[in-house]
């Protein structure tokens, strides 16, 4: 039976360990390759990782690290005793018969530093379940969560010949050419918008943003909730309405059930089999909504990613970015960290990110209201991070007597592989929490008497044509 010593003993292979720097120094060309998979914190032995940090010091420098040179190098920091003034190197060299497996040797010596590391994350957890001081403990599982998915093996990035990539990105311009030129991502509500950006795409982070009333929550749920019905696995993270005003708004939308009626129901009207339609296409949806407010990006990341793991996330909604939590000091670089993080969710999931954005409230105070991508609340960060950028803008919210009356403009700003510049018609159809298609003609603005006799003028004057 295993005494109780034994079992404690952090998981490790010294001859692993020794077969890498013994490998090392009979073959120096194989250190690209094992640097790829180790560093030298993975080896158990502090000696060990001295020995790498030495190989590494001396290849940076061109200098061979042979036994002999090692010694040298550890002579001079003064640390000769940890290698036996050299004894170990020497035997470390002539024990190794071949440098052949070596790069299956450094995935054991990976696999058990990352062993130890779960070990170690897992007593960091259970100490701060047992600290009442460190936190609450939605905080305490939050950072639990990140620790552990730290942990996960990552994709093995690095160079590769563009060639390599060749017959998957063949794969996807067939599947792209099948939808025949149309939507090849995940799809907006909205025809036109579909037809301008053919879709949200995997892995891209697209910015909704507006000044209060233009319709950026509205328009994030129209998306959210038309996805979910479509059985498109969708995670809604609502820092600033909540589970019950969110069911109140999809069941509005998703029934044409007025909302004010479902705010404040009356024997006036009768809704309730519309309602109990939109309840039975809510109840199948794949939607999942988390409504805690003041979230950090790290908690957001966290509980995404617990979601993902039982079930890949296809489509992220996040209303809004300006609700997070974040240090008013620093609030340039963590709306910056906080975009970067949707952005990682984007990548990592491999499916579309959509963040509802704020504007500056500036921009109330000028004479055309539309938005420009300085009117983002911290631009920079924002606007380099984002791969799409939309602004939604209502001029009948200004000014009573436009021409627009019921329109809700929808202005493509930014788009990396999209035409920028777009500007598509939406009707505003709020009564019922929703954006629609616009049909018909799009409105032209009406020219005033003066302005309409000062055209015919010119008109007369163009047609009869210079006189010589």
């Amino acid at each position: 039976m295993m005494d109780f010593e034994e079992a404690r003993v952090l998981p490790h292979r010294i001859d692993a360990e020794r077969a890498v720097l013994g490998g090392l120094m009979l073959a120096p060309e194989a250190l690209w390759q094992v640097q790829a998979i180790l560093t030298p914190e993975d080896f158990y032995r502090q000696d060990h990782q001295m020995i790498l940090r030495g190989i590494e010091a001396l290849a940076e420098r061109k200098k061979p690290f042979d036994a002999v040179v090692l010694a040298d190098w550890f002579e001079s920091l003064g640390q000769a005793e940890l290698v036996d003034n050299g004894a170990y190197l020497t035997e470390l060299s002539c024990t190794t018969p071949s440098a052949a497996n070596i790069v299956a040797y450094a995935e054991i010596v990976a696999e058990m530093a990352l062993r130890r590391r779960v070990i170690e994350v897992g007593t960091e957890i259970v100490g701060q379940g047992f600290d009442t001081t460190s936190g609450d403990a939605g905080e305490v599982l939050a950072n639990a969560q990140v620790r552990v998915s730290a942990l996960l093996p990552k994709q093995r990035g690095g160079l590769s010949l563009a060639s390599d990539s060749l017959k998957d990105w063949f794969k996807d311009l067939e599947r792209r050419f099948e939808a025949k030129g149309g939507i090849t991502g995940t799809p907006w509500p909205w025809s036109a918008v579909n037809a301008a950006t053919h879709g949200l795409q995997d892995g891209e982070l697209t910015l909704i943003a507006g000044r209060p009333s233009m319709g950026k929550s509205i328009a994030g749920l129209n998306l959210a909730l038309m996805n979910a019905c479509r059985g498109v696995r969708t995670a809604v993270f609502s820092l600033e309405m909540s589970r019950a005003q969110i069911n109140r708004r999809n069941i509005a939308s998703l029934g044409n059930v007025p909302h004010n009626w479902l705010l404040a129901p009356s024997e006036d009207e009768d809704h309730w089999g519309a309602v109990s339609a939109a309840l039975r296409q809510l109840k199948e949806a794949s939607l999942y909504v988390d409504d805690t407010p003041d979230l950090t990006i790290v908690q957001l990341m966290a509980r995404a990613r617990s979601l993902h793991m039982k079930e890949r996330i296809r489509l992220l909604v996040v209303d809004h970015i300006h609700d997070f939590k974040v240090k008013a000091q620093e609030a340039r670089f963590e709306y910056g960290r906080i975009a970067q993080g949707m952005k990682t969710l984007a990548k990592e999931f491999n499916c579309p990110v959509v963040g509802l954005a704020q504007l500056n409230r500036a921009l109330a105070t000028r004479t055309d209201k539309r938005p420009t991508m300085s009117d983002l609340r911290e631009s920079g960060e924002l606007e380099q991070k984002a791969d799409v950028i939309a602004f939604l803008h209502r001029e009948d919210y200004y000014n009573r007597e436009t021409y627009l009356k019921g329109v809700v403009e929808l202005i493509i700003a930014k788009g990396r592989d999209i035409e920028a510049g777009k500007t598509i018609y939406l009707r505003n159809d709020f009564a019922h929490m929703a954006l629609r298609d616009w049909e018909g003609e799009v409105p032209v603005a009406e020219l005033s008497p003066a302005k309409r006799a000062a055209g015919e003028r010119w008109g007369k004057v163009a047609s009869a044509g210079p006189d010589f």
